[in-house]
């Protein structure tokens, strides 16, 4: 199976001469040059990872003059990168770790069938994360609502040891006798089925259950 890697720079080789030099330092610099030197350096120093593996791109260099150059070639087309130097290869290394910065870095490469594969699979682990967290977030509040209700179905055991429930006020033999038949209904749930009732003023009135055990 071809890597993503070899499929991006078989991909830039169709825009780039093989005889094509730059020179960086000079007072002003040409836009389309400066692509054109940054898609010659991938081909020959470069490694992209393939998104479904993680999100990283970069450049070697023996000197560390190269990666500075590549450094502000790469800012010039308003894409941050970063310099590290490996002791292990005695080489330095322009990299790329931000998903969107380095479909940019495609795009300039003019690998547009990678940048496109590489957009979808981007696009796509955005939305299953985004799906994710909704579905994390709609467990926690059903588990605080259970939570919330066991105690309350606790207390209301505790009470009704002590007294009946026609020996109690008639606010809190309201909320009692609501939540002993909409057992594991949410505290919204519940303050609907009674009506005219707030969540607070629910909580309120458990919290007088507890004043009434001593809890």
């Amino acid at each position: 199976m071809t890597s993503f890697n070899k499929c991006v720079k078989d991909e830039i080789k169709k825009h780039v001469s093989k005889n094509f030099k730059f020179n960086f330092i000079k007072a002003s610099y040409d836009l389309t040059e400066v692509k054109k030197d940054i898609r010659k350096k991938f081909i020959d120093n470069g490694f992209v990872y393939s998104p479904e593996v993680g999100h990283h791109l970069e450049f070697k260099f023996k000197e560390l003059n190269d990666a500075n150059i590549t450094l502000q070639e790469l800012s010039i087309c308003d894409i941050p990168s970063k310099i590290s130097y490996k002791e292990k290869t005695n080489c330095y290394y322009v990299y790329i770790t931000d998903a969107k910065n380095i479909l940019k870095t495609l795009k300039i490469l003019g690998s547009n069938q990678s940048f496109k594969h590489y957009n979808d699979i981007y696009e796509y682990n955005l939305k299953a994360k985004d799906t994710n967290r909704k579905v994390n977030f709609e467990a926690a509040n059903i588990k605080r609502s259970t939570d919330a209700a066991v105690k309350q179905l606790k207390l209301i055991n505790k009470l009704l040891k002590k007294r009946k429930i026609s020996e109690l006020d008639d606010d809190i033999k309201i909320v009692v006798k609501a939540r002993l038949k909409y057992k594991m209904a949410s505290m919204n749930e519940l303050s609907e089925k009674i009506g005219n009732i707030s969540k607070s003023a629910i909580n309120h009135r458990f919290l007088k259950i507890k004043k009434i055990l001593g809890d």
